[in-house]
């Protein structure tokens, strides 16, 4: 609303106050977002360093060797999600604001990990056992239960590819 004389009922000041206040916001917001994309890129090297071990199941190497180089990522991973989770302490209440950072890599990592369970046990590993192993499970960050099911049904995809091998390289009687 203008009052006569055409000055302005907020000050020019008060305007760019708020406006000030606005870009230390976005300016802070900007780093954490890219403190976040550099952990989520260390998970990203993680899992395709998990799934370049995880492939040599296709080529008929022993079960045990190919388990033994992708479990190793695993730790990786935990202290990676470790470190997301000190990242988003600094900002309680956000973490869906931030979630799509690292997203891809968790149901990536699910996928990989639950492959990893079923080829050492032939069982499926539960969303709370997949949440343990990742070093999640705390009420400010956890596993999404959508990321484990987007995650499985990744799995499955590899699952059909491994049978499909196996199946060719067994010997004939």
């Amino acid at each position: 609303m203008a009052q006569s004389g055409g000055d302005s009922v907020y000050s020019s000041s008060s305007v760019e106050k708020q406006f000030e206040g606005f870009r230390s916001q976005l300016e802070d917001s900007g780093k954490l977002k890219e403190r976040i994309k550099s952990v989520a890129a260390e998970m990203e090297s993680a899992t395709r360093f998990m799934h370049s071990g995880l492939l040599l199941v296709h080529q008929s190497r022993p079960i045990p060797e190919v388990l033994q180089r992708a479990n190793v990522q695993i730790e990786v991973l935990k202290g990676l999600y470790g470190q997301l989770a000190e990242i988003l302490k600094e900002c309680p209440g956000q973490y869906y604001r931030f979630h799509g950072e690292w997203r891809s890599e968790t149901q990536t990592a699910v996928s990989l990990i639950v492959l990893l369970h079923w080829l050492e046990t032939g069982d499926l590993l539960m969303h709370k056992e997949t949440e343990a192993k990742l070093g999640l499970g705390s009420s400010e960050f956890g596993l999404d239960i959508e990321d484990y099911l987007t995650g499985v049904c990744f799995m499955s995809n590899e699952l059909v590819s491994v049978s499909l091998q196996t199946s060719l390289f067994i010997p004939a009687f």
